[in-house]
């Protein structure tokens, strides 16, 4: 379950408005966005430049997190499948950061410069808003990872540095362009229809104002968010002392520790010891750590000064590569903790053929076979599916600077 303490903190966007309703001045004429759709009290379509409108059947709930549902939807014009994550208007104050530091790094991701990391980074087509929600669509994928942990054990541990070179890239790419993702989960990890890779769920990131890459050895933030399981040391002390400590890029890379343990995890019971499945001997990809008293802990251990040398006993069972994978990622001491650099040149990353997984990673992604039949089936569903439309923007009830369409949307018509 994510969490966020101390919401209100500096290190969001300077420029980025607050979610306000529209005052009665506005109401008249607001401004309409370049690429925005608008609609009509009668139902009739009005678009920009000729571009079609864009109109979702929505069929069924995929799933439910902390602040959005994710929806199965078919755009009507062009013809596509969508996850719409659908955020509620009657929780705006609570979730109105969130929502705007999504959307931020939504439209810094699509607008950077191209780079091959980025198919390795969830994509928003477009965002609206009906009378009651809020949405973003985004490509349909065939689950997380986490899901595939459960129905696919085998297949995920076959796969796990594939996959781990895949979420590193991923990482790099938002470091470079001034994001710290700041949840990086087996559930925040989707995968798509080529069976490959993609890093969602940006609400709890931290945007510099900046775009340049961020500097490794620097501290950006001292916010305690994230998801307890996966919290570098450095944040959770924040929790306890609010604002303590800042931190930065190297928080990220603990969080992927995580994740690889899970992948690899998939015959290994050792855990800690408050662990539910620790104390049930229960195996199957069980997170290392379940309360941050379990990373407090193991930084103790690590960091007393006969054991610095030493590896934790939990790798012991793991192969020798994996074993110094794991322990460089999930190094409480932030100036040895592997990063990009150390990651990209561990031999545990070399395949049979002598090449590295990082070698030709995107053209060897685009070149998996494509698997649509595994998708949700929205067969069953066309009979109950509901029209959704964008909100006039007149209405009351309507919320400025939510609307965006990313400027190829309608090229897939």
């Amino acid at each position: 379950m994510s969490i966020a303490i101390n919401a209100s903190t500096p290190d969001l966007c300077s420029d980025l408005p607050d979610l306000l309703y529209p005052s009665d001045s506005e109401l008249a004429g607001p401004p309409i966005p370049t690429h925005a759709a608008t609609f009509e009290h009668s139902g009739v379509a009005v678009a920009p430049q000729n571009s079609p409108v864009p109109k979702f059947r929505v069929f069924r709930i995929l799933g439910k997190g902390g602040f959005a549902k994710a929806m199965l939807a078919q755009s009507i014009e062009p013809n596509r499948l969508f996850c719409l994550k659908v955020f509620q208007k009657d929780q705006l104050k609570k979730i109105e950061e969130v929502i705007l530091d999504e959307l931020a790094a939504y439209k810094r991701v699509g607008s950077s410069m191209p780079c091959p990391a980025r198919n390795f980074l969830m994509g928003l087509e477009l965002s609206f808003q009906t009378k009651t929600d809020i949405c973003f669509a985004m490509d349909l994928m065939m689950g997380d990872l986490s899901k595939y942990m459960i129905d696919r054990p085998s297949y995920c541990c076959e796969r796990a540095l594939r996959w781990t070179s895949k979420i590193a890239l991923g990482i790099r790419a938002l470091h470079d362009i001034g994001i710290i993702h700041r949840d990086i989960k087996a559930e925040n990890i989707l995968i798509d229809i080529r069976e490959n890779v993609r890093i969602a769920d940006y609400g709890l990131c931290y945007i510099d104002k900046y775009r340049w890459p961020l500097d490794r050895q620097r501290a950006y933030t001292a916010s305690a968010v994230g998801t307890t399981c996966c919290m570098a040391p450095e944040v959770l002390r924040n929790i306890i002392n609010i604002g303590s400590k800042e931190y930065g890029t190297p928080v990220d890379w603990w969080s992927l520790g995580c994740v690889v343990y899970q992948l690899v995890s998939k015959n290994h019971r050792a855990r800690f010891a408050s662990s539910i499945a620790a104390i049930l001997l229960i195996p199957s990809f069980q997170a290392l750590f379940y309360k941050k008293d379990d990373i407090l802990d193991y930084a103790s251990w690590c960091s007393s000064g006969d054991r610095i040398s030493r590896q934790h006993p939990i790798f012991e069972d793991f192969p020798p590569g994996i074993a110094k994978l794991l322990s460089g990622l999930l190094n409480p001491n932030l100036s040895t903790r592997y990063g990009f650099p150390e990651v990209v040149r561990h031999r545990s990353f070399m395949r049979s053929c002598g090449k590295s997984e990082f070698s030709d990673a995107h053209s060897r992604a685009r070149e998996r076979e494509a698997l649509p039949n595994l998708l949700p089936d929205i067969q069953h569903h066309q009979k109950t599916a509901e029209v959704w439309h964008c909100l006039a923007p007149w209405e009351r009830l309507r919320v400025p600077n939510v609307d965006w369409v990313k400027p190829t949307f309608f090229s897939f018509s």
